[in-house]
């Protein structure tokens, strides 16, 4: 099972060398949440665009949340 955690960060913040494991990185992209819905690609996790959506409208969950694989 793969973890998640959500934050708010720049996309001038993002560094994927400093990543504990950038070798497994293919790639990295910043998206809108309306790119996120409207892409014919997967994108993993699925379900993502739907969470932060609702954690824009509600705030965050007081629990984990999990997603489909």
């Amino acid at each position: 099972m793969e973890k998640y955690f959500l934050t708010r960060v720049s996309a001038a913040a993002l560094d994927p060398a400093r990543a504990s494991q950038p070798d497994n990185i293919r790639e990295h992209r910043w998206w809108t949440l309306a790119e996120r819905r409207a892409t014919a690609e997967t994108v993993c996790p699925l379900g993502l665009a739907d969470l932060v959506t609702g954690v824009l409208a509600h705030g965050a969950p007081m629990r984990p949340v999990v997603l489909a694989g």
